[in-house]
């Protein structure tokens, strides 16, 4: 195992936390205020550990600032988003769904860059939403938000990926910085308007969540990135990831299983693999 793709587990292991964590956190402290901290945290690691990294991190142009403050905008949707979803439902549901991202990517590609249609997509497009169907996400009652903000936290997050494709911006530690920078400006009014909750151990656990989940997941990620194509490192992303939350949703939260959920789930998860393998082959 080489050292690049080293990061690229470690850094797909980090990300794979955050659903335990926000449950861990629960409702001691407001979810927005949460959504805030773990974007500031995420953001004092990086400015901390990245200039040892990259000395010239905060060079940027005049005219990138637009750009980043509005992937940062995407940024701090699809993440706010996403971490909602895992207090309204479980976290195999909201990390399965979540798998939907690179058809969105695909979608909005195809729409925005006019980038080809081809066989291959539009067949494993058929196969995640034939997932979609068994897991049923829309069913009223039970986790129906929860699943319904998984999928629009995958909608953000794949608009995001799609812009920075746009503007052929590469997903460097620098970038990054930016990003959370924006985020974090965004998301700065929640703790005021929602207040800072209760004081227990669960700010352990947010901490946990800026640094590990946030901070360290991202320095890895772009550690990686230097030397492992985009598709791999997606892929790689989305197994150890999704392996690692429902793993630990199961042995620390003791969340049961749902057959239906795991079935269409992996359904999904295979079909953007396979998605991505072809983008890969294509290009």
């Amino acid at each position: 195992m080489n050292k690049n793709f080293t990061y690229m587990v470690l850094a797909s292991f980090c990300i794979g936390t955050i659903g335990v964590l926000v449950k861990l956190i629960g409702n001691d402290i407001p979810i927005m205020t949460v959504n805030f901290f773990r974007v500031f945290i995420g953001l004092l690691f990086l400015l901390v550990t990245v200039p040892f990294i990259d000395k010239t991190w905060y060079k940027i142009k005049k005219k990138d600032i637009l750009e980043f403050f509005i992937i940062g905008f995407f940024f701090a949707a699809s993440l706010s988003i996403y971490n909602t979803a895992m207090t309204l439902a479980p976290i195999q549901n909201v990390v399965l769904l979540n798998g939907i991202y690179p058809f969105i990517v695909f979608i909005s590609a195809c729409l925005i860059l006019k980038e080809k249609i081809t066989k291959t997509k539009m067949f494993t497009l058929g196969v995640a939403f034939l997932g979609i169907i068994i897991i049923n996400p829309f069913q009223v009652g039970g986790y129906m938000w929860g699943n319904i903000l998984a999928l629009a936290s995958a909608i953000f997050y794949g608009l995001q990926i799609t812009l920075m494709r746009r503007t052929e911006k590469h997903h460097s530690i620098g970038s990054v910085i930016w990003f959370l920078l924006f985020a974090s400006l965004i998301l700065s009014p929640f703790p005021f308007i929602y207040g800072l909750g209760t004081f227990s151990i669960s700010w352990f656990y947010l901490l946990l969540l800026g640094i590990i989940s946030t901070g360290l997941g991202y320095l890895l990620y772009n550690l990686a990135l230097e030397k492992i194509e985009a598709e791999n490192a997606a892929m790689t992303a989305i197994i150890v990831a999704t392996i690692t939350a429902i793993t630990l949703a199961v042995l620390i939260i003791k969340e049961t299983l749902n057959p239906r959920t795991i079935i269409g789930g992996s359904l999904l998860i295979l079909a953007a693999i396979y998605l991505l393998t072809h983008q890969k082959k294509t290009k």
